[in-house]
């Protein structure tokens, strides 16, 4: 099978535009979209947003800070995900095909077409680079094969094709450069995964270390596309098949590990690992890479302080996700209620709740000139968000 071949699945989707930017503590999704770089919070219903207008994707930190892709020039470059112009990270070799930061942005990887040995170009060979290095080096090589790469913490890892004799399993093994481990022979330096059904690609793992997803060809040497299965780390076996597609592919572990984003057929879809396993699509799109902690959905206290002018107390709501906030807003001194009021604010946006103290209320803040008072939202479903604010007059 020709090496270019395994990106097929990887390149190609649109992508719909928002203006806007995402916390730097949002959940997000970073994704090739078209001839662009994409990002999109998978928790809040928004709108996907273009972090560049051309590149390839290289990924997002596991915290969701900050993307890297490609630039149209061919340097790796990073950027704020919540916004900000891109910075090369100074490296002047060629980045080639399915590059992939590691999830501290300190490494990437990348493969491209070379000598298989025999006078021809037809084997695949695995860079890796450490930012702030002049130079990559080889980690992994397969003759007239292919090999998909992925990281594990910020050890690379890769998806090596099952052997031609019956019944030997595809794999999944840490890579090393030779002066990393001089005593292996060959790419697989400690295999930690295997399937007798078929071709494995795209591994990854989850932040925990424990478990690896993967994309499962059965009946292939070569995983490229097909069936998305989780892999344990404690003894390298399947624990189950998170999809039963055939044309699943790149998958990736949300930052939790209870969620699962895989493209396919041009469209980037998450899938939940616990509970009803429910799929939904994200976005048109491809290459799906996956920051930052899980963005809370539903109200949320924007004020940082308060004021008390006019007999009334004003509050800054805002509503995360698409459906609309509704719940009451109680204000506290001490056990005494100051005032309450029902509150209702659109999906995605920001509103003032204003409050007028009760007559006990307002014997209760007295006539100091600062004080500290609870604030409570209490959504009409789900659980209560209180916090403590200064009050002043």
């Amino acid at each position: 099978m020709g090496g270019r071949s395994i990106l097929i699945a990887a390149v190609s989707g649109a992508c719909l535009f928002a203006l806007g930017h995402t916390p730097a503590s949002a959940s997000t999704v970073v994704f090739q979209c078209a001839e662009a770089v994409c990002a999109v919070d998978p928790d809040t219903g928004e709108k996907p947003r273009q972090l560049a207008p051309a590149g390839r994707v290289a990924g997002v930190t596991r915290d969701g800070v900050t993307a890297s892709w490609v630039d149209p020039s061919g340097a790796l470059v990073k950027a704020p995900v919540a916004g900000g112009a891109p910075a090369p990270i100074g490296f002047n070799g060629s980045v080639v095909n399915q590059p992939l930061m590691s999830p501290d942005g300190s490494r990437y990887l990348w493969w491209y077409n070379g000598p298989d040995g025999f006078g021809g170009l037809n084997a695949v060979w695995v860079r890796r680079l450490t930012v702030g290095a002049a130079e990559s080096e080889g980690v992994g090589f397969c003759s007239y094969c292919v090999i998909s790469h992925g990281w594990l913490g910020n050890t690379a890892i890769g998806a090596l094709p099952a052997d031609t004799r019956p019944g030997e399993p595809s794999k999944v093994c840490t890579m090393a450069s030779p002066a990393e481990a001089p005593q292996v022979s060959g790419t697989c330096v400690a295999p930690i995964a295997a399937d007798t059904r078929g071709g494995v690609g795209f591994p990854g793992a989850n932040a925990a270390g424990t478990e690896l997803v993967a994309v499962l060809t059965p009946g292939e040497g070569t995983g490229i596309k097909g069936r998305i299965v989780r892999y344990s780390l404690a003894n390298g076996a399947a624990m189950g098949d998170v999809t039963a597609g055939t044309t699943d592919t790149t998958p990736v572990f949300s930052p939790e590990g209870d969620r699962v984003a895989f493209d396919r057929d041009g469209q980037i879809v998450i899938k939940d690992l616990t509970g009803a396993g429910t799929e939904r699509v994200l976005a048109a799109g491809s290459y799906p890479h996956w920051g930052g902690a899980r963005t809370v959905v539903g109200p949320a206290l924007r004020s940082s302080s308060l004021r008390y002018r006019g007999g009334k107390i004003a509050v800054r709501v805002a509503c995360t996700g698409t459906a609309t906030c509704r719940g009451t807003l109680r204000i506290k001194r001490g056990k005494t209620t100051v005032g309450s009021r029902a509150y209702r604010v659109a999906g995605g946006r920001s509103g003032t709740v204003t409050v007028k103290p009760s007559r006990r209320g307002g014997r209760a803040l007295g006539s100091r000139r600062s004080q500290t008072v609870s604030v409570q939202l209490k959504p009409s479903t789900g659980e209560a968000v209180t916090k403590s604010l200064k009050l002043r007059r």
